[in-house]
């Protein structure tokens, strides 16, 4: 599973989504590790679409992350709370905003985030060239992404700038879905 896909879905328990293939083209990460609070902006959702089942997934997905607010029993585990998770039009791009708080540092690990377990000091994030991360708060020392456990880090990546030709024709942006489920008019 990408690392976008990790972070939005990372709550997949609590939306009820088995398997996921809505991604997006960029995604910003933000930890307040004092606060406990995490902060997801993905801009261009999309999907590689090349059936009719592929399409019928994304559908589905799509209308459980929309229903999702209809049901606050949803919205919190054991380890984390999602606040809220709201769709903004760009032009012709739907971007997403997810916000919420986990209560343990180890629901991190769901994203790929570990914390230094012998100094308990800095938390990790391995890096992926592909996935073309970058941060400003966080140091990249050998392969991982570092950042101390009191400052709240921000991440960018964009793992899909170079998907190949042969998925790039069946990319797909979820605003058409998006439209069709929320009764979103065209201006």
């Amino acid at each position: 599973m990408d690392p976008v896909s990790i972070f939005f879905f990372a709550l997949a328990s609590i939306i009820g989504i088995e398997s996921n293939s809505i991604v997006s083209q960029k995604a910003t990460i933000t930890i307040n590790p004092t606060d406990r609070t995490f902060e997801i902006h993905q801009e261009d959702l999309f999907a590689i679409i090349m059936t009719a089942e592929d399409s019928f997934s994304v559908e589905d997905e799509l209308r459980q992350i929309l229903e999702f607010h209809k049901n606050i029993e949803r919205k919190n585990t054991d380890s984390l709370t999602v606040e809220e998770i709201v769709f903004t039009l760009n032009d012709e791009q739907l971007n997403t905003t997810l916000k919420g708080s986990y209560f343990d540092s180890t629901v991190l690990e769901d994203a790929g985030i570990y914390l230094d377990k012998i100094t308990k000091d800095r938390f990790y994030l391995m890096n992926f060239p592909d996935w073309n991360i970058r941060s400003s708060d966080a140091v990249l020392k050998e392969n991982y992404w570092s950042w101390p456990v009191d400052k709240t880090v921000t991440i960018i990546m964009e793992p899909f700038n170079d998907i190949p030709d042969e998925y790039r024709q069946h990319r797909r942006s979820i605003l058409t879905y998006w439209k069709q489920q929320t009764g979103h008019q065209s201006e």
